[in-house]
């Protein structure tokens, strides 16, 4: 289910970045002001570092799925955007298992050219199309026996330099 999820969020993010015929942000997200912001009381047991000031909007993903309820929001403000997901089964996977699951699924995006990090926990790659160039991230970690999913959400008119995917990905890494 996970590994599907990633699959069609990663191929509408494709579509989306190449029909809006995107270009790189000036700023850096490593710049932006961060403050602590809990998800608990949207159903995700995880506090991240955020934007002051920033939104907590209802993913693509949320509802549910086969019985399956998926919990995906996106955190937003300017160009910050980090989608959260996890569901409300049992992971049955390991760590392992379920980034070797995205590994495969980010190879299979349209423009994949390499990872740029890889670690037990997630990975940052980078994406390039005659269109745009942009870095991606995934990441994830487990609580209370679920996992919960970091990745970039949903952005339109601009990619991630490698800076800013970093800066994401040390986000999703130090979340509590």
């Amino acid at each position: 289910m996970k590994k599907l999820g990633l699959f069609l969020f990663t191929a509408v993010l494709a579509v989306f970045s190449a029909s809006c015929g995107s270009e790189s942000s000036g700023d850096s997200l490593a710049d932006m002001k961060l403050t602590e912001l809990n998800l608990a009381d949207k159903g995700i047991p995880v506090t991240i570092q955020a934007p002051e000031g920033a939104e907590v909007k209802e993913g693509m993903f949320m509802g549910e799925f086969g019985g399956i309820k998926m919990l995906d929001y996106e955190i937003v403000k300017d160009e910050f955007v980090m989608e959260i997901s996890m569901d409300n089964t049992e992971e049955t996977l390991t760590i392992e298992e379920i980034v070797s699951d995205a590994k495969e699924s980010a190879q299979e995006e349209e423009g994949f050219v390499e990872f740029i990090k890889e670690e037990t926990n997630g990975f940052i790659y980078k994406v390039k199309t005659d269109e745009y160039e942009d870095y991606k991230f995934y990441y994830v970690m487990m609580k209370d026996g679920k996992a919960i999913e970091f990745g970039e959400g949903l952005k339109l008119f601009t990619e991630f330099s490698l800076k800013d995917a970093e800066t994401l990905y040390n986000i999703a890494k130090n979340a509590k």
